[in-house]
């Protein structure tokens, strides 16, 4: 019997020098979250967008850094 109540593998992968991609491994996919870090190395990171259900962690990632470039062009 398999166990269901495996916790869900997640990573972190650096966008660029300060943006962060957290990934969260699910059923069928990963989906995860971009925090901007914070700068100053004290304080909390802040939280920007959540990145949809993707196929893969590639995707994700592809995702993610559309996002990013067009959270820095306004």
């Amino acid at each position: 019997m398999m166990d269901q109540d495996q916790p869900f593998e997640e990573a972190e992968l650096l966008l660029q020098p300060y943006y962060l991609l957290r990934i969260r491994s699910e059923s069928g996919g990963t989906s995860g979250e971009v925090w901007l870090r914070n700068k100053e190395g004290h304080g909390a990171d802040t939280h920007l967008f959540n990145v949809p259900r993707q196929e893969s962690a590639e995707e994700l990632k592809r995702w993610a850094e559309r996002a990013v470039r067009a959270y820095e062009e306004g």
